[in-house]
């Protein structure tokens, strides 16, 4: 894939890869936005204390916010990085601070341990590869994290994006058109139980019961249903400058009545969340065209999102169920060690395998050069 890409990259492509690149300082703001609306979730389904709309919504809006994000920055990444650079990137961002995480909470908790492991070392496997949400196991009965069907995901969208940034390029709406139809194709047919042939084995081989919600995760939100929120940002990236052109009006009155309107429509359409989707990528969108917010802690937590997001369920459930008896109060304690937590897997995990990226790719260029 890579020759085949590299006959297409001519003296101007090189040259982009060489210009300094500069994203929105409204994208740590989004991702601060996306992981207190998953946050705001979880506290309400493992506590029962709700924030409106967000307790019921938040999981969904703050997830397909991710993904929109990811679609628009990994499209970016896989255009400007040769195929090495770029997964050596995605690599030592990703694995590290996962790593860490799972293996820690897992030992902490009891969630996993040596006779587990050897009973079922494959699903353990597609854990520290994060390709669990193909395996029924995998995710089910050794899902320390309870988030990490998200990153199977992630996984599969980078491996998919160097491709796609291809058909991206000449074709950008019959690239969103087709990751459409397969995720309304698979969300009918999941749940229609067209799916069900295709996940029987490895639900059979089940030593605990699963509820409706688990099988949702694994059958409902697997990757076809989930490209397409990819897709949407990787289609605001191709169509950039298009988009700077708009009136920042039109994406909010998108994504005001695509979102405000969720609680009337959720309940009625077949696959509302793809009309979701919709006005997640157009709050994209708009953040993208207005002028930089200054909201210095809701872009600290957009920088520390990813290890909030691996921290945060383990230790809302531990807080809860230490200091539960306290009411909402237990709270002012759990989200402070989930920032405390995060903050420090973020500069001793995180910011490490981020340097080592860039220091281990700018040699590779140096390489190529000498050969």
């Amino acid at each position: 894939m890579r020759s085949a890409i590299g006959q297409n990259r001519g003296p101007s492509f090189r040259l982009a890869c060489m210009t300094p690149h500069h994203h929105s300082p409204n994208i740590d703001i989004l991702r601060g936005m996306a992981i207190l609306a998953v946050m705001t979730h979880h506290v309400f389904a493992h506590t029962g204390i709700s924030v409106p709309m967000l307790g019921t919504y938040g999981g969904l809006l703050g997830v397909q916010l991710f993904f929109v994000l990811s679609g628009y920055l990994i499209t970016d990444s896989a255009s400007r990085h040769p195929t090495s650079v770029y997964w050596l990137h995605r690599v030592l961002r990703i694995f590290p601070a996962y790593w860490v995480t799972y293996l820690l909470i897992g030992t902490v908790f009891g969630r996993l341990d040596l006779e587990r492991i050897g009973e079922s070392p494959f699903p353990f496997f597609l854990n520290l590869i994060n390709l669990q949400q193909l395996h029924a196991v995998a995710l089910l009965e050794f899902n320390v994290l309870s988030v990490s069907w998200t990153l199977t995901v992630e996984m599969i969208w980078y491996a998919l994006a160097p491709l796609l940034l291809v058909i991206g390029l000449r074709r950008p709406w019959w690239m969103l058109g087709g990751l459409l139809l397969l995720s309304v194709a698979w969300t009918w047919m999941a749940r229609h139980h067209g799916l069900d042939a295709l996940y029987r084995p490895s639900l059979e081989a089940m030593t605990r019961p699963w509820s409706p919600s688990q099988l949702n995760v694994l059958m409902g939100a697997a990757f076809p249903a989930q490209l397409v929120y990819f897709g949407l940002g990787a289609v605001a990236f191709h169509l950039r400058d298009r988009l700077r052109e708009l009136n920042p009006w039109v994406p909010a009155l998108v994504w005001l009545a695509c979102l405000g309107a969720m609680p009337l429509y959720f309940a009625h359409l077949p696959m509302p969340e793809q009309v979701v989707g919709l006005g997640v990528a157009a709050l994209f969108v708009w953040m993208l065209n207005i002028p930089a917010l200054h909201l210095p802690f809701l872009a600290w937590t957009g920088r520390i999102s990813y290890s909030i997001y691996l921290l945060h369920v383990p230790l809302i459930l531990y807080g809860f169920y230490k200091l539960g008896r306290h009411g909402p109060l237990h709270l002012l304690v759990t989200l402070p060690v989930i920032y405390l937590c995060a903050y420090g897997l973020y500069r001793c995990v995180e910011q490490p395998g981020m340097r080592l990226a860039r220091r281990w790719s700018a040699r590779i260029p140096a390489r190529a050069a000498a050969a």
